[in-house]
């Protein structure tokens, strides 16, 4: 387990990190890396990129994608429903997969509307959003510049927003001031442990199940379903309540 690393790049101002799903993003990634470390303006810059042993498929590239595999966040799919709650999935490197099938669930079984998007890095993210935030406070004058997380998500404060990664809740929580709506963060907080990939999302609670109930819960709380859905799944899922906290484990 690997729940740190990018939160420790990110103290390195001129680390670029990034943490892919799929081969064509890394294609995406490395190519502007070396423009911008070999190219014309040569930036003093290095990167820091974690690849992934899973095997899964590996899909054509959205039309219009690089864009937003640089800068952080694309949507990959939205998987169509009855109702539309506004529910956003935020999925990050092996992770994706789980979300990706969340999604599914959500729109098959629940008749909820999904968007899903990839973030390939949360600390760009949040680094523009920082770097507008502040340009934004010394030009009152001027009109105010709109982050590219809020460009992407939008800014309806009604949405559902689940992020799941494979790493600490720090580290897609930094850009919680940016996002507008209900932002919930799963992540694997905790000390390390060895044990079957399936086994070891199960108990940091950022598998298929756990994002599917989280979804579920979020949209109980706030008043978009009866709660009674939401303890149904938890019990179809077997979500524990007296499971202990995995960080403390």
């Amino acid at each position: 387990e690997d729940g740190h690393s990018h939160i420790l790049a990110n103290t390195i101002p001129n680390c670029i990190t990034y943490d892919p799903t799929y081969g064509y993003e890394v294609a995406v990634i490395v190519q502007n890396g070396i423009e911008r470390m070999y190219g014309e303006n040569q930036e003093d810059i290095f990167y820091y990129i974690t690849t992934l042993n899973e095997n899964y498929a590996q899909p054509a590239m959205p039309e219009g994608a690089e864009e937003g595999i640089i800068k952080g966040i694309y949507k990959v799919k939205t998987f169509e429903a009855k109702n539309d709650y506004k529910v956003k999935l935020l999925g990050s490197g092996s992770i994706f997969q789980e979300a990706m099938k969340a999604a599914e669930i959500l729109s098959k079984e629940y008749d909820i509307k999904v968007e899903i998007y990839s973030v390939t890095s949360y600390n760009e993210l949040t680094r523009e959003a920082q770097d507008l935030e502040r340009e934004n406070l010394l030009n009152l004058d001027l009109t105010p510049k709109t982050a590219y997380i809020e460009k992407i998500l939008g800014s309806d404060e009604d949405s559902i927003i689940i992020s799941a990664t494979d790493y600490m809740k720090a580290y897609s929580e930094q850009l919680k001031p940016y996002i507008k709506g209900n932002f919930k963060a799963l992540g694997t907080d905790g000390f390390g442990r060895s044990d079957s990939r399936a086994n070891l999302r199960k108990f940091f609670e950022v598998d298929t199940n756990f994002i599917v109930y989280t979804t579920l819960a979020q949209l109980a709380l706030n008043g978009k379903i009866d709660k009674k859905v939401a303890l149904e799944a938890k019990n179809k899922y077997e979500i524990d309540a007296n499971k202990i906290n995995p960080r403390n484990a």
